[in-house]
């Protein structure tokens, strides 16, 4: 993993402190939405965990790609939990965005 710097450290910490992760288990536990081999709901501890995760593979996904256009975004999502991490124009991560995708279509 390559070591984040301070400000992506901070992004992350505000977007796990603001986003609503007991929006999130309320609606797996109603649609009885369950992960891994034991399909169990996952718990918010889980949920942050993985939304760690999501998050970092995106940022370290983004860093390792040298032909992102600062304008583009790059993702990574599993689960429902989808995130998204831009850069500006000088090569730093700048935004970063978590969600929670119940459905979603596309043309693209």
């Amino acid at each position: 993993m390559i070591p984040l710097l301070k400000i992506e450290e901070e992004l992350i910490d505000e977007v796990l402190k603001e986003f609503n992760f007991g929006k999130c288990k309320s609606v797996m536990d109603h649609l009885r939405w369950g992960w891994g081999f034991d399909n169990q709901v996952p718990t918010i501890q889980e949920l942050k965990k993985s939304a760690r995760n999501r998050i970092n593979n995106a940022i370290e996904g983004i860093n390792s790609d040298k032909t992102h256009s600062y304008r583009e975004t790059y993702t990574c999502s599993s689960g429902g939990l989808k995130a998204s991490v831009w850069k500006n124009r000088y090569g730093r991560i700048s935004d970063i965005q978590l969600e929670f995708v119940l459905t979603d279509w596309s043309t693209f």
